[in-house]
């Protein structure tokens, strides 16, 4: 049986629930790409197999392998289902005495890490920060990624430090 390869993002079935996804199927070409639940376009449903299950979480896209089921307009079921990883760049942005950034780019997503304007925590405090990027699951290279970023951003900190603000001690770097 052929498997069918696509992105997927599952949610749970108000009906069921179950992990569920849609796909829709260009008429023209036959591509299959994942959409929305509520998308226009005529969509057939994908159900995830009880062996990944315990694996899925709403909202990660993920690389999805499907066979038809019987009825073949039924829809597709969802055998094997792995997290879309991004690679993520990171950029930082200095204007003295009035911007300090880091971005951490990755996909169609952006974390801002912004020691100076930042109004929560994990926006402002790096550990904080770091503690979220490291639950990311949609980041390829998550390690270096992370160790990228503390070289970032413990350098933005310091400059933020020599330019006459104030970083808490729990923010320094430690000497290792």
């Amino acid at each position: 049986m052929n498997r069918i390869k696509t992105k997927l993002k599952f949610k749970k079935s108000d009906q069921t629930g179950n992990w569920v996804g849609f796909v829709s199927i260009n008429k023209v070409n036959g591509m299959i790409r994942g959409v929305h639940e509520d998308d226009p376009a005529p969509k057939k449903v994908c159900v995830v197999t009880r062996d990944i299950i315990p694996y899925i979480e709403g909202g990660i896209l993920y690389d999805v392998e499907m066979i038809p089921m019987k009825d073949k307009n039924a829809g597709y079921i969802v055998v094997q289902a792995d997290p879309h990883a991004f690679k993520a760049t990171i950029e930082t942005f200095v204007v003295k005495n009035a911007v300090y950034e880091v971005h951490v780019k990755f996909g169609n997503k952006k974390l801002v890490f912004n020691p100076m304007d930042g109004q929560r925590d994990s926006v402002r405090d790096i550990n904080c920060f770091i503690k979220v990027l490291e639950q990311r699951k949609d980041i390829k290279d998550l390690l270096t990624v992370v160790d990228d970023f503390k070289n970032t951003g413990y350098a933005l900190l310091k400059q933020f430090e020599r330019d006459g603000y104030y970083v808490p001690v729990s923010q320094k770097r430690k000497a290792s």
